[in-house]
């Protein structure tokens, strides 16, 4: 298939989520002042950077905190997310920005009810947000030089929908929180409201926490049913995890976006594996794997951009932070001695690059000069074929042609000319693989 619309090179589709950030804890226990608060954000663009990413998302229940309700609780301060535009601006960074009227994340412990109370005070919001960081020379922050043109209209209604608020004081039935229509309205709305402030924005939907189940299409599927709900954003934002092999999940999001919104570019805005977790499979180096896999085959299905969840694990001594399903899920890891960090809050650790990080930041580099991308599949090996050579992402090749080498994305290996070779490996333009036509 030709690369996606929009895609002007392979650097755009890596994406990384909630990659410049803080933790709330730091926050509410001054484990970080708020001047320090510039100085940890440029160290994570930093980083990111090195990764070979060019766009990170910032969700609204993490710094800045961009949703309606922590912006009114903090009494309409800009410095969180003056500071976070300035550390993304600084490390030449794009920028996706969630809002919406609640922290996207356990919505119903916030309220029993999702819809704004004041719809004109909450669409006035979201035009101001916008009008600061449009880069239009009015309103905007200052010292803009890099706007912010890419919203994403709340996080994952759908999970918010089907499982009850943890933590909360309020006791609501899912069924009946964050309907298919109560979410259609805030996103028809607040769309509205983001091209009025910048016409040129680029509109996301909310990530859609599993669009590869039939819960989340079926949810999906209602909000699009609603009046102007599939006309107000111009990406479907979706989410897909994994704790296994099974790329099958893949097919099934993206058969759930062709089916559902056809016509519209594709964004997968939350991805991950686990690199610690129950299974005998899951390690540093399986993680590593899936990290080629997973972009290989969002990348070879048309999917135009794919974030990567997150940037870096927490402290392994860190106990309550570790207890998150996605707490392994990163790139880096974070290593803080106990003696000196018994809290364990990462605070002036080490950050080390796991196999995962290594395998991103190689295959970002091999796919940064790409234009076309093209799905290929030689007997049960997969890959990804660019005018620049060739993403082996799932599978092995049984001997590459006389004169051609590959790279172990996972290793950074040499395969030489006749050797077998396994997923995830790059094989520069001319290495083409026996079956394989050329581009």
């Amino acid at each position: 298939m030709a690369a996606p619309p929009g895609l002007a090179s392979g650097a755009l589709a890596f994406g990384l989520n909630e990659a410049v950030s803080i933790p709330r804890a730091w926050l509410e226990k001054r484990v970080l002042l708020p001047r320090e608060e510039p100085g940890e954000l440029a160290r994570d663009a930093a980083l990111v950077r090195e990764l070979g990413a060019t766009i990170v998302r910032a969700n609204s229940p993490t710094y800045p905190f961009l949703n309606q309700h922590h912006f009114d609780q903090r009494g309409g301060s800009w410095r969180m997310s003056d500071h976070w535009v300035q550390a993304m601006q600084d490390a030449r960074l794009d920028a996706l920005v969630v809002i919406g009227p609640w922290p996207g994340n356990r919505t119903a412990a916030y309220t029993e009810s999702y819809l704004p109370a004041d719809w004109a005070a909450y669409e006035a919001w979201v035009q101001a947000v916008v009008e600061r960081y449009d880069g239009d020379g009015v309103d905007d922050m200052p010292g803009l030089s890099r706007p912010v043109k890419h919203w994403e209209i709340d996080n994952e209604p759908d999970l918010h929908n089907s499982v009850p608020p943890r933590g909360a004081a309020q006791r609501v039935d899912p069924e009946d929180f964050q309907t298919p229509a109560e979410y259609a309205q805030v996103l028809v709305r607040s769309a509205a409201a983001i091209r009025a402030a910048d016409p040129e924005a680029t509109v996301l939907s909310a990530g859609m926490y599993r669009p590869a189940t039939r819960p989340g299409r079926a949810y999906l599927e209602a909000v699009l049913a609603e009046p102007g709900a599939l006309e107000a954003f111009d990406v479907l934002s979706l989410h897909c995890y994994f704790d296994g092999d099974e790329l099958d999940r893949v097919d099934r999001t993206l058969e759930t976006a062709r089916e559902l919104a056809p016509g519209k570019r594709v964004w997968i805005t939350e991805t991950g594996v686990p690199s610690e977790g129950d299974g005998a499979h899951i390690d540093e180096a399986w993680q590593g794997r899936m990290v080629a896999a997973v972009y290989g085959a969002f990348l070879a299905g048309g999917a135009e951009r794919v974030f990567w969840h997150t940037l870096a694990d927490p402290p392994s001594h860190n106990r309550h932070a570790r207890s998150s399903p996605f707490s392994t899920h990163s790139l880096f890891r974070t290593v803080s001695d106990p003696s000196t960090d018994p809290r364990g809050t990462g605070r002036h650790a080490q950050r080390e690059l796991k196999p995962a990080g290594a395998v991103y930041q190689r295959l970002a580099s091999a796919l940064a000069p790409a234009r076309r991308l093209e799905d290929q599949r030689v007997g049960s090996a997969r890959l990804l074929r660019t005018e620049t050579g060739a993403l082996l992402y799932e599978g092995r090749l049984s001997t590459l042609e006389p004169g051609r080498v590959a790279t172990s994305l996972l290793t950074g290996e040499t395969v030489p000319a006749g050797a077998s070779v396994a997923a995830p490996a790059w094989i520069p333009a001319g290495g083409t693989p026996p079956g394989a036509a050329g581009l």
